[in-house]
């Protein structure tokens, strides 16, 4: 399988990133949709239906609001928010999201929303505004720190591979070409491994170091969730 991000010049990388630098974590953890979802109904505070995000058995994955809702209400949302949604549609033209949340790729059935847990099931973060998602079968919540060892990052040169969990450390590689893959999560940093069932490992060798992901409740590198 391909990489979701290879190279800027790629389109199909540049619908799929999810370009997360200088993005608040709204929530202690995500909720996200498990290959197998059906349904996923987003309530509002009452208890009513505020949009339903739905996958045929063709697995195309679909987006109904409940009541009309303005794309500028989506939009505003997205550049308060999720700004690289609109910085691609801006740059490069790729279609905005029907609604705005943490990660929503339905191409690659990628449903992702930042949340917190609470009383009534999970509170989700959806065109700016905390809503309601029931527990279901479809869907599962992690907090970040579980969260990040389901998907891939890259180093780079504003965020390289360092040895040790150190800005001071020996810098081990900042070549963006190779995915990896989460082992650890410390705080601000992560331990990682380059990930052989994606670009594989370069010359062949298993190479492991640290990365700083976020500061304090920042994200400051690019998270990817597939190859």
């Amino acid at each position: 399988m391909k990489s979701l991000i290879i190279s800027v010049a790629v389109l199909l990388t540049q619908l799929s990133v999810l370009h997360a630098q200088q993005t608040k974590m709204l929530g202690t953890g995500v909720v996200f949709a498990k290959d197998e979802f059906k349904d996923i109904r987003v309530l509002n505070n009452d208890g009513s239906l505020s949009l339903k995000i739905s996958q045929t058995a063709g697995g195309e994955v679909n987006v109904t609001y409940a009541k009309p809702t303005q794309q500028i209400e989506v939009l505003n949302s997205i550049k308060s928010y999720y700004p690289y949604y609109s910085i691609k549609h801006d740059k490069y033209k790729t279609p905005l999201p029907k609604v705005s949340i943490r990660a929503f790729y339905p191409d690659e059935n990628v449903v992702v929303f930042d949340a917190v847990k609470s009383r009534d099931g999970y509170k989700v973060f959806v065109n700016g505004v905390w809503k309601i998602v029931k527990p279901t079968k479809g869907i599962e919540y992690q907090d970040w720190s579980v969260y990040m060892k389901r998907i891939y990052v890259k180093a780079d040169k504003q965020h390289p591979l360092y040895k040790e969990a150190d800005n001071k450390s020996p810098v081990v590689s900042d070549n963006k070409e190779y995915s990896y893959k989460v082992l650890e999560v410390k705080g601000d940093w992560i331990r990682v491994q380059c990930s052989q069932e994606c670009e594989g490992c370069p010359e062949n060798k298993i190479i492991r170091g640290c990365i700083k992901w976020k500061d304090k409740e920042s994200i400051i590198i690019d998270l990817y969730y597939a190859c």
